[in-house]
C-alpha cells in the first residue's frame, strides 16, 4: 500500500515539473499565415526589474516558416503610456516602446541575431557576441509593417534565412528570446526569463524552437556598384575616374559560408568622426568601423583592434573576406591591399583564421600578415588562444602572439617577438571577475593592428558587480574596479600602475549617476608622475524632447610635450539632445578643459573647448538628411582653432538601393586666419541587384 501511494505521488511531481518544463515549440511549415496554441509564445515576464513578474499587457506572438523565410505576427496591448517614437535612420534607436527578437542558430558559438520592430517601422538590426555586447554594424534584410490603434499594436515580421549562418540537416535545432519594452517606466518583459548577467547561460536558456522542414538553399548573391561624382570647390576640380566605380559582391556557398569581394569600395556617405580630446595625447585616438566590407555577423578572425586594426586600411583598392563555420569548427580568410595615399603605404594586409571547437574548449589559430608589393617589408604574427571551460561560466585562457618582422632597407631585421597572456574569468549572476598576467618581448611587433608600448611584464585584475536595487528611489547599481601593472623587463622598474573604479546609480525617476575615479603612477621622462581624475556625471531623461547631460571632473594630467611635467584642471562636460517631433532629432555635447597652473608657452593651452553638434531631418525612415558640426580650438604652435562641418543627404529610392548628396568642409585657425583644408560636394548613386 506504502508502495503504491509512493509511486501515485511520483507520478504526480511528474506530471507537475512537465507542466513548468520549457519544451521545444515546432515551428509549422506554411505558405500562409498560422496562428495556433501550438505556435504560439506568450505569458512574457518582467527581466528589467528582474523579478519575473508578468507582463501586464497581454502578448502574443505566432511563428511559422515557408522554407525561405521566418514569419512572426505580434499582438500586443497597449495603453495610454504607449510612446511612439520618431523617425530615424537605419541603427539609430527612435525612442520609442520596442519588440525585439533574437535568434540562436549556433548555440555552441555564443552569438545571436537580433531584429527590432519599432511603432513607426524603424530598423534596427545586430549581432549579441560572445560577450553579451550587441553589435549593431551587422545589417539583414528583415522586413516588417507596424500598425496600432488605441487598443493594440500588430507587427507582421519577415526574417530571411538566407541572412543567417547555420549547419546541418533538419531537424533545426534553434533558440529564440523575445523581449518587449515599455519606455514609459523602462521596463523590459521577456520570454523566456533571461538577463545578460547570465554570461553564457544567456544562450544555453533560451527558449528551444525546432524547424523540421528543409530550408531552401539560397546563393543570396549580392551586387552593389556604385558611382560618386566628386566636386573640390577649394581647387574648382572634378573629380571622376576608374577609381570613382566600384562594387560590393557576396554571395553564401552554403548556409554557413559567406564570400564578400570590394572593388574600389567609397565612403563619401559615412559622417564625420566626433572630435575628441586628444589634446597633447600620449598614444593616437581610436575610432570603430563603420565600413561594409569589414563588417561581419561575428568575429570568426577572432582577433581585436590589438591585433587587426581594419582603420590601417586607408583607402583600399580591393578587398576580400570568406568565411565559414560548421558545428565543430570555424574557418576565415582575408585579403585586401590598400591604396598609396598621402595617410598610407601601399600595402597588403591578409589573415587566415582557424578554431576547432571540443566540447568546452576552443583553440583559436589567426595568422595575420601585412606587406609591401615589392618584397622589401613584411610582417607575420601567429594568434593562439585556447579557451577551456572547465566549469560553467568559469574559464582558463591562454593568448600567444608571435611576430616576425623583416625590411630590406635597414640592418637591424629581421626580428623576432612574442607577447602573452594567461587569465582566468568567471561569472555569476551578479559578479564578474577576470586575472590575468601578460609579458611583451621588446622586438614584439605587429604593424596591422594597436601597440603603444613594448618590453614589458605585468598583471591586471577586473571586477564587475551588477545589482537590481528596485527600491522606492534606486533601481539598479553597476560598480567596476580595475587594478593592474606593467613593469620593464629588464630593470624591473615600474612603468604604470592603473587604478579605476565607476559607480553608476540609475533611479526610478529618470535621473542617472555616474562617479568614477582614476590614478595613474607614470614613469615619464626618468621620473614618477601621478595622473588622475575624479568625475562625477548626470543624465536626466524626463522628458524626449530635452535630455540634459552634465559632467564635472577634477583631473591632473602630465604635459608630455613640450613642459614633460603634470598639471592640475577642470573639465566641464556639458549636452543636450533630444526629440523635437518625429521628424527631427538634434544632439549637443561640449566639453571645457581649465589647467589652473600651466606656464605661458606658445606650443601650450591651458584653457580650450571641443564640441559636436548634431542635427538631423528624417522625413521618412528612408528619406533623411543628416548635419554635423565639429569644433575644437585648442592651441598647438601656430594652429588655434578647427572648424568641421558636413551634411549628407540619403534617399533609399527602392530596397537597398540609395542616392546620396553631400558636402563636407574643414577649415583651420591658423595665424589669425582661417585656412580651408578641404571642401568638396560629392554625389553618390548605390544599386543592389
Amino acid at each position: 500500500m506504502k508502495i503504491n501511494i509512493v509511486f501515485r505521488f511520483a507520478i504526480i511531481i511528474s506530471i507537475l515539473m512537465g507542466t513548468t518544463t520549457l519544451s521545444a515549440l515546432d515551428i509549422p511549415f506554411s505558405d500562409s499565415e498560422v496562428k495556433h496554441p501550438d505556435n504560439q509564445i506568450t505569458d512574457l515576464v518582467r527581466v528589467n526589474p528582474p523579478d519575473s513578474l508578468n507582463c501586464p499587457l497581454e502578448t502574443n506572438t505566432w511563428l511559422w516558416h515557408d522554407g525561405k523565410n521566418l514569419y512572426l505576427q505580434i499582438e500586443a496591448e497597449i495603453d495610454e503610456n504607449f510612446e511612439i517614437g520618431n523617425y530615424t535612420n537605419y541603427d539609430i534607436y527612435p525612442g520609442a516602446d520596442y519588440f525585439r527578437i533574437q535568434l540562436i542558430t549556433d548555440p555552441k558559438s555564443y552569438y545571436a541575431y537580433g531584429f527590432y520592430t519599432y511603432p513607426f517601422e524603424n530598423k534596427i538590426d545586430f549581432i549579441r557576441t560572445s560577450s553579451l555586447s550587441k553589435d549593431k554594424t551587422w545589417n539583414s534584410n528583415y522586413e516588417y509593417t507596424s500598425s496600432f490603434n488605441d487598443t493594440l499594436w500588430t507587427v507582421s515580421m519577415k526574417i530571411p534565412f538566407k541572412d543567417l549562418r547555420f549547419f546541418g540537416n533538419p531537424p533545426y535545432n534553434w533558440k529564440i528570446i523575445l523581449t518587449r519594452y515599455t519606455r514609459y517606466n523602462k521596463q523590459s518583459f521577456s520570454k523566456p526569463f533571461l538577463i545578460t548577467k547570465m554570461g553564457k547561460d544567456y544562450f544555453h536558456k533560451a527558449l528551444d524552437i525546432i524547424i523540421d522542414h528543409p530550408i531552401e538553399k539560397n546563393k543570396n548573391f549580392y551586387i552593389r556598384p556604385h558611382t560618386i561624382f566628386t566636386y573640390d570647390l577649394k581647387e574648382n576640380e572634378t573629380s571622376f575616374d576608374e577609381e570613382n566605380i566600384g562594387f560590393d559582391f557576396s554571395f553564401n556557398p552554403s548556409f554557413s559560408t559567406k564570400f564578400k569581394l570590394s572593388f574600389f569600395p567609397d565612403y563619401s556617405d559615412v559622417p564625420m568622426d566626433n572630435v575628441k580630446d586628444i589634446y597633447n595625447s600620449k598614444y593616437p585616438p581610436s575610432y570603430n568601423e563603420n565600413r561594409y566590407f569589414f563588417i561581419e555577423d561575428f568575429n570568426i578572425l577572432g582577433v581585436g583592434n590589438f591585433l587587426f586594426d581594419s582603420r590601417k586600411i586607408v583607402q583600399p583598392k580591393y578587398a576580400l573576406k570568406f568565411t565559414s563555420n560548421a558545428e565543430n569548427y570555424s574557418f576565415g580568410f582575408l585579403s585586401s591591399l590598400d591604396k598609396e595615399t598621402e595617410g598610407a603605404s601601399d600595402d597588403m594586409f591578409n589573415i587566415i583564421a582557424f578554431k576547432p571547437v571540443y566540447n568546452k574548449f576552443r583553440l583559436q589559430t589567426t595568422l595575420l600578415n601585412r606587406m609591401n608589393l615589392d618584397g622589401t617589408y613584411h610582417n607575420e604574427v601567429l594568434h593562439l588562444e585556447p579557451t577551456w571551460e572547465f566549469n560553467r561560466n568559469h574559464f582558463i585562457w591562454i593568448d600567444m602572439n608571435l611576430s616576425y618582422i623583416d625590411s630590406l632597407d635597414s640592418t637591424n631585421y629581421p626580428k623576432k617577438g612574442y607577447y602573452g597572456k594567461i587569465g582566468y574569468n568567471r561569472r555569476n549572476k551578479d559578479f564578474y571577475f577576470s586575472i590575468s598576467a601578460q609579458q611583451m618581448q621588446k622586438d614584439y611587433a605587429v604593424d596591422m593592428g594597436k601597440i603603444y608600448e613594448d618590453d614589458f611584464y605585468g598583471w591586471n585584475i577586473n571586477t564587475y558587480y551588477s545589482k537590481d536595487i528596485n527600491n522606492y528611489f534606486f533601481r539598479e547599481l553597476n560598480a567596476t574596479i580595475n587594478l593592474s601593472e606593467e613593469i620593464d623587463n629588464q630593470t624591473n622598474i615600474l612603468l604604470e600602475r592603473y587604478s579605476y573604479l565607476n559607480v553608476e546609480l540609475e533611479t526610478n525617476y529618470n535621473l542617472k549617476f555616474d562617479l568614477d575615479y582614476v590614478h595613474v603612477k607614470e614613469y615619464f621622462n626618468n621620473k614618477y608622475f601621478n595622473k588622475h581624475r575624479t568625475g562625477f556625471r548626470t543624465t536626466w531623461d524626463k522628458f524626449n524632447w530635452f535630455v540634459l547631460h552634465l559632467g564635472i571632473n577634477d583631473i591632473e594630467n602630465i604635459n608630455y610635450y613640450p613642459l614633460f611635467d603634470s598639471y592640475n584642471g577642470i573639465n566641464l562636460q556639458y549636452g543636450l539632445s533630444g526629440t523635437i517631433s518625429k521628424y527631427i532629432t538634434y544632439g549637443f555635447f561640449a566639453d571645457k578643459s581649465i589647467y589652473h597652473d600651466i606656464p605661458e608657452h606658445p606650443e601650450v593651452d591651458d584653457e580650450y573647448w571641443i564640441g559636436n553638434f548634431d542635427l538631423n531631418f528624417n522625413i521618412t525612415n528612408k528619406i533623411s538628411l543628416n548635419n554635423g558640426l565639429r569644433y575644437d580650438n585648442y592651441e598647438y604652435d601656430t594652429k588655434s582653432e578647427y572648424i568641421g562641418y558636413f551634411s549628407n543627404f540619403s534617399w533609399e529610392f527602392k530596397k537597398a538601393c540609395y542616392i546620396y548628396c553631400g558636402y563636407k568642409t574643414s577649415l583651420d585657425k591658423i595665424v589669425n586666419a582661417y585656412q580651408e583644408d578641404y571642401q568638396k560636394f560629392y554625389t553618390k548613386i548605390s544599386y543592389n541587384f
